[in-house]
């Protein structure tokens, strides 16, 4: 049986940042999906992976890129 490990992000803000945040979650081992929720929208990004040690690693990865991107949004 081959092993499988899964994280998931989930996060709701403005649509604006929202849709850069879709862009920077688009990248391996990671399906994002971007839904509006009434004035906001809601980006859930799934990580998966063989490794746990490898998923930490993306999402770790992928947590720094999202607060980056998060800080220096106006």
């Amino acid at each position: 049986m081959v092993e499988s490990y899964q994280a998931t992000i989930e996060w709701v803000g403005p649509a604006k940042l929202g849709t850069i945040l879709l862009s920077a979650a688009s990248r391996p081992k990671c399906s994002a999906n971007l839904t509006e929720t009434g004035k906001e929208v809601k980006l859930i990004v799934t990580i998966e992976d063989g490794s746990i040690q490898s998923l930490r690693d993306t999402v770790d990865e992928l947590m720094i890129a999202l607060a980056d991107i998060e800080e220096n949004f106006q």
